[in-house]
């Protein structure tokens, strides 16, 4: 059981020393999300042979089918305030200061913008499933760097990805990183928990069990394993059972 704690615990520092970064701090190392394994803070992530990097106002495109010869084939302008960045189907998921931005990779090396999302001043990590983008904004009142005074999860309908649409809007306390693993949703919620929503109805998330005891800034669904970012370390739970997670480990 030692070693096995043990192989999560480095796991989980592995994943998070290139997957999680600063919300507050633009300087702040890059994160990995390789296919959707990142955490939705991440500021970088690996999609096929592709490397997609996000740098406060654009996105950069590096092949890495040769590992020791990185390539740069693209540079786009997005805009002002770009913070996080995710992968899933095909296309890239872009939250920024005023918007989340969609990229479609039908040509990897040109990502092309498909949709744009315009809400609330925040900075917003993003997760998707299927035909749907869920989004958390977070208020200046809780620290967010980008000004807003809307603290809430927030459903997009991405059915027609140049058109999403908000449907439902969930408040909450102070909302950070998101994740989703099959019909379950994790968000971080600050000094509140962990947030643990039943998404089986996907347009309105039903709050199963919030997880206290850390605060929660963002959360990793890997298998049948939760690796969660918390104040002081990072915090493993078993999710075989997806809606009940139990606490295996913690590094502090």
């Amino acid at each position: 059981m030692k070693k096995i704690i043990y192989t999560l615990l480095l796991a989980a520092g592995v994943i998070f020393t290139f997957s999680a970064c600063s919300k507050s701090d633009n300087s702040a190392a890059p994160g990995i999300g390789g296919s959707g394994t990142g955490g939705s803070l991440a500021r970088f992530t690996i999609y096929g042979n592709y490397l997609y990097v996000v740098d406060g106002t654009s996105l950069k495109t590096f092949n890495i089918s040769n590992p020791k010869n990185m390539v740069q084939v693209s540079v786009m302008e997005i805009g002002s305030g770009i913070e996080t960045i995710y992968p899933y189907n095909g296309n890239l998921f872009i939250g920024s200061a005023t918007a989340m931005y969609i990229y479609s990779l039908r040509n990897p090396e040109q990502p092309q913008q498909e949709g744009m999302a315009s809400h609330v001043r925040a900075c917003d990590p993003v997760v998707a499933k299927d035909n749907l983008a869920y989004v958390t904004v977070r208020s200046t009142t809780n620290g967010s760097p980008c000004g807003g005074n809307l603290d809430a999860l927030i459903v997009y309908d991405i059915s027609n990805i140049q058109y999403p649409t908000a449907i439902t809007t969930v408040n909450m306390s102070n909302p950070h990183g998101l994740g989703i693993a099959e019909n379950t949703l994790y968000v971080c919620d600050g000094q509140k928990g962990l947030k643990v929503f039943d998404v089986n109805n996907a347009t309105n998330p039903r709050l199963i069990k919030s997880v206290g005891e850390y605060n929660y800034f963002d959360v990793i669904p890997y298998n049948d394993v939760l690796i969660c970012m918390v104040e002081g370390g990072m915090v493993i739970f078993d999710i075989t059972e997806k809606e009940n997670p139990v606490f295996v480990a913690k590094t502090f």
